[in-house]
């Protein structure tokens, strides 16, 4: 094989994780996951540069979530049935649409279609790149695998919104999004590029039905999911406007600690998710998660924001990762399409809704109250998971 990008074949048992076919995939994760971390974050502010209020503002940063929640079902299937390789090109080809139309057209109506398109693209790739990533994974080291297929997006997280705060503070909007297209155009020629070839298994077209849409039964840790989402989404979507208004620099700081510390914490959890199950992560991640509001809330210094990002990496961080390798590992890899959509669809349909009410709860009280708000609710999952685990246990009986 010599110095040949060799790829592992589907239905091949891969004898270790660190097959090259895996890391190709966490690097497309990374260029594609570099170009919308350049633009999300600046979403609420450039639209609020256009003239829209606080609360349409963050409606539209949740309009992206609001279209993949639409979009799962068929994006679970698609990773299942279709050729998983030409379904996340097709996401990246939405992906640059959307940051051309940012690039060309200057209005709410642009933003409200290329927001829709981000979402399009957002529902397809994250699920189809999490199974594409599964083929690759040995079967024993599941937990850990999922845990390290969203490396590449993570990492994007440290350097994509600081890269797209220098450039728009530098030399304008425009030039974000032209940097954030011709990141997703190099995301696609790298996915044409890599060989694939498709296995069919055992479904068919006349075979689709409900559970291949939408894994009913990991419905309530898609809804979990969904609680830890939500913290993330209403960091990511005000803090610049916080830093602006408490005049605290660099808060981008958060994006990169962030992801510097959930790096470290993945494949950690993913091993501790493989021997110990998944109640030893989730209670402590909402305990971190509603610390995190509460530093954003009450932050009247960086300090406070590069705490709040720790506490994420130690919430969202090691939550969301060790929620998806659980129903993969009590599903299967062949469902690991409508796994990992059904636990998207629990994160979207709360990252969906938070912004626009926390918007309107910011507008009428401020922002610290909002962030404070949202840890008391973000704490109600403790009881939830403890109910969730106490009927599961009476079923085993």
């Amino acid at each position: 094989m010599g110095k040949k990008f060799v790829i592992i074949a589907p239905g091949e048992e891969p004898k270790t994780l660190w097959n090259l076919s895996f890391i190709a995939v966490l690097v497309l994760g990374f260029i594609t996951g570099s170009a919308n971390q350049m633009v999300n974050p600046l979403l609420s502010k450039y639209a609020t540069s256009l003239g829209a209020s606080l609360s349409l503002a963050g409606a539209l940063v949740g309009l992206q979530s609001g279209m993949a929640m639409c979009l799962r079902p068929l994006s679970g299937a698609a990773s299942d049935i279709l050729n998983r390789k030409y379904v996340m090109i097709g996401s990246t080809v939405a992906s640059s649409l959307a940051f051309a139309g940012y690039l060309l057209f200057h209005d709410i109506v642009a933003i409200v279609i290329c927001r829709l398109l981000q979402g399009f693209s957002f529902a397809f790739m994250s699920v189809a790149r999490t199974a594409f990533a599964t083929e690759y994974m040995p079967k024993d080291r599941l937990g850990e695998g999922v845990a390290f297929t969203s490396f590449g997006v993570v990492l994007s997280q440290a350097i994509g919104p600081n890269i797209g705060l220098w450039v728009s503070d530098r030399w304008g909007y425009n030039y974000c999004f032209l940097f954030a297209l011709i990141l997703s155009v190099g995301g696609g020629a790298l996915m044409c590029l890599l060989p694939y070839h498709h296995q069919k298994g055992s479904f068919k077209k006349s075979r689709l039905k409900l559970s291949n849409l939408i894994a009913v039964e990991i419905i309530p840790y898609a809804l979990l999911a969904g609680m830890f989402t939500m913290t993330t989404h209403l960091a990511n979507s005000f803090l610049v406007l916080v830093g602006e208004e408490r005049n605290i620099p660099n808060v981008g700081l958060f994006f990169t600690v962030y992801s510097v510390t959930a790096l470290v914490l993945r494949p950690l959890a993913g091993k501790i998710l493989d021997r110990f199950g998944l109640p030893i992560l989730l209670y402590p991640a909402f305990l971190f998660a509603a610390m995190t509001m509460v530093l954003i809330g009450v932050a009247q210094s960086l300090v406070f924001i590069i705490l709040a990002g720790i506490c994420k990496s130690l919430s969202q961080g090691v939550a969301l990762p060790s929620i998806q390798g659980s129903a993969i590992k009590r599903l299967s890899k062949e469902r690991a399409g409508v796994a990992s959509a059904t636990i998207h669809m629990g994160q979207d349909l709360l990252s969906t809704i938070s912004p626009a009410i926390g918007g309107a709860v910011a507008s009428a009280t401020g922002y610290q109250s909002m962030y404070l708000i949202f840890a008391a609710v973000i704490l109600l999952g403790i009881p939830l998971y403890t109910l969730l685990r106490r009927q599961e246990k009476k079923k085993e009986l």
